[in-house]
């Protein structure tokens, strides 16, 4: 087995549930949980994150209890850093780190504020799942009594969260991309801004193809503006070589999730949960890019020893799925697998967080390139593209569209994209919009998804 694992023996690789997890921590050693930190080198106590979803659901993660997960160590790491999030934004503040909150690209700002030292930035973006994981509405109610209600997307929980002052210390930078860009979640921003009182705005092209350079140009001058802002805040002048290390920490990121999508997808050696987790790492690095680096560095040595020895955690067998637009509700992904279904592409609005950066270009100039290559700056048809490339390499069988509810993109280019794969790939389509936050998916989903699958059974 892998020497990620401190000697410890991975059980054969399976997908198990909350109270199967409870039992087999209790045979992980004390000494391994007192190996992982986060803020590596850091080997403070109160840095440890080594521990079974049990502690979460105590907190209030209460749909971690009806999840299934994958049973290796490197998973366990995976969600226990994941969950431990919030509690570790507020540490950074507490041993004189920045906390800057970037809003609104998904990626690329990210890695200009990986560049200057002790800064850790974070995407409230991304709290858009917590109504969905602590099964509460509170930030979605507080957001609606700020402005902003049911008829938006639900990443309007970003909004109850800065309100609340709880799930993340108060930023001491907060910048926000808008433009080509979710409409929705520019709502969300500016409300932000008014309520905090101060946003340094950053703005986003649309993608044209025949206007690449002077595209780019903006950007580079946008991004001076941000490398500003920082200097001053942190009394830092940001040098080439910092922001070209800053690109390579990245692009690790990006090249080791690569190759586990493709383990994924191809072999079926990580379950479609874990994967969407992976994927979204590369946004933000869950705020720890030293740790979260180490993280992926134990999962891939995870899947390619299942690889190697042909132990999948998914019946390779099942049925082959393209999944567009992240599921809000993460236990459509545990229940598709469940009823027989593997996930083989995904298209989850963040393709420019996942493409390399251009290491041999200007680096200012290649992290705009990155965010030009965006998922949502562009067309639906470039996205229903970048979604074919990959449903045709992995040959899937059915498309699912899950989208959001109030989301407006969604209403407008889900029924588009719907159609652009059905024509170029021939294969069945699945849309419906993800419900509220709720214990259960509802009933009529749950029968949806069921039906779809069936028909994809019947065309074997």
């Amino acid at each position: 087995m892998t020497g990620f694992n401190f000697g410890y023996q991975d059980p054969v690789p399976a997908r198990i549930t909350f109270e199967e997890w409870d039992d087999l921590f209790q045979q992980i050693p004390d000494e391994l949980i007192e190996k992982f930190h986060y803020f590596p080198p850091n080997q403070d106590a109160w840095s440890k994150y080594l521990f079974p979803p049990q502690v979460f659901a105590i907190y209030g993660a209460r749909h971690l209890r009806r999840l299934k997960f994958d049973n290796s160590l490197a998973a366990l790491r995976l969600w226990g850093f994941v969950n431990n999030e919030s509690e570790r934004l507020f540490r950074a503040r507490q041993i004189g780190r920045r906390v800057i909150a970037v809003m609104g690209d998904l990626g690329p700002l990210a890695v200009l504020v990986n560049a200057f030292p002790d800064c850790v930035p974070f995407y409230p973006d991304c709290w858009w799942w917590t109504p969905f994981v602590m099964e509460s509405k509170v930030l979605l109610e507080t957001a609606a009594r700020l402005g902003i209600g049911e008829a938006t997307c639900y990443s309007r929980a970003a909004l109850g969260a800065f309100a609340k002052h709880s799930y993340f210390p108060d930023p001491d930078l907060i910048i926000a991309a808008t433009g080509a860009s979710c409409d929705d979640y520019s709502g969300v921003e500016n409300l932000v801004a008014r309520l905090t009182g101060s946003c340094l705005w950053v703005e986003t092209p649309l993608r044209q193809p025949e206007n690449i350079e002077p595209l780019s140009d903006l950007l580079v001058a946008e991004y001076h503006r941000v490398i500003s802002a920082l200097e001053e805040l942190t009394g830092t002048h940001l040098t080439e070589s910092a922001l070209a290390q800053s690109i390579a920490q990245a692009n690790a990121v990006r090249t080791m999730t690569a190759r586990l999508r493709q383990l994924a997808y191809q072999d079926a050696v990580l379950p479609a949960l874990e994967i969407m987790v992976i994927e979204f790492g590369c946004l933000h690095y869950y705020s720890d890019i030293a740790e979260w680096t180490a993280i992926l560095r134990h999962l891939l040595a995870t899947a390619e020893y299942r690889r190697q020895t042909r132990q999948p955690v998914v019946p390779p067998e099942a049925l082959r799925l393209a999944w567009l637009t992240p599921p809000a509700d993460p236990l459509l992904l545990t229940y598709a697998e469940d009823q027989g279904a593997r996930i083989v592409a995904t298209e989850y609005v963040i393709n420019q967080a996942l493409t390399l950066i251009d290491q041999s270009q200007p680096p200012l100039t290649a992290i705009a390139r990155s965010h030009i290559d965006g998922s949502l700056n562009g067309t639906s048809r470039e996205r229903a593209e970048m979604l074919i490339r990959q449903a045709q390499a992995n040959r899937a069988e059915g498309l699912i569209i899950s989208g959001i509810l109030g989301g407006s993109h969604c209403a407008m280019e889900s029924r588009l994209i719907g159609s652009l794969v059905r024509e170029q790939l021939q294969i069945p389509v699945l849309e419906f919009d993800v419900a509220p936050p709720n214990r259960e998916i509802d009933r009529q989903t749950k029968t949806r998804i069921d039906a779809f699958l069936e028909l994809l059974r019947s065309r074997r």
